[in-house]
């Protein structure tokens, strides 16, 4: 059975949007390793790569306020081609992937972007967000040529909003 979704605006610096952030922190490490990841990991990697500049930060919650997944955008900055909007920390609870809360996140940001007049969303990710990749591929991104520098990255998609 599908959750119910409720989405609202969030601050990355503060709960209960550092929580997803440290999911999705936890989640991206993990998988990185091969293994589990400690606290102090999840920590020293937040302060190395923060959340800042984003201009929305999206939480997906359920019905007992439980933090069902995150999403960032940023419409401007470093690496952000000018007639794009970037996504940023996209995430989903582990036990909810499947049932529509990366989907809700996704058309949410889309909106956004499309309301800030951007005529293309990107993102870049890794290679082994299996599940992340399939939801944007779904969406329909493509692959296109790295447009930042990010070190963790491997792939780099685009959505035309036209």
């Amino acid at each position: 059975m599908s959750p119910t979704i409720a989405l609202h605006d969030a601050r990355p610096d503060a709960e209960p949007g550092l929580s997803a952030l440290r999911g999705y922190v936890r989640d991206v490490l993990g998988r990185m390793h091969g293994r589990p990841v400690s606290d102090d990991e999840v920590e020293e990697f937040m302060a190395e790569s923060p959340s800042e500049g984003l201009d929305a930060f999206v939480l997906a919650t359920g019905p007992d306020d439980a933090v069902l997944g995150c999403v960032g955008l940023r419409l401007h900055g470093a690496g952000v081609p000018d007639d794009a909007a970037e996504v940023k920390r996209m995430w989903t609870a582990p036990e909810t992937r499947g049932l529509g809360v990366g989907k809700s996140l996704l058309a949410e940001v889309l909106r956004r972007a499309r309301d800030a007049g951007r005529t293309r969303l990107v993102l870049d990710t890794r290679a082994d967000l299996v599940e992340a990749r399939t939801l944007y591929e779904r969406a329909g991104f493509v692959e296109v040529e790295p447009y930042n520098d990010n070190p963790y990255a491997q792939v780099w998609y685009a959505l035309d909003l036209r």
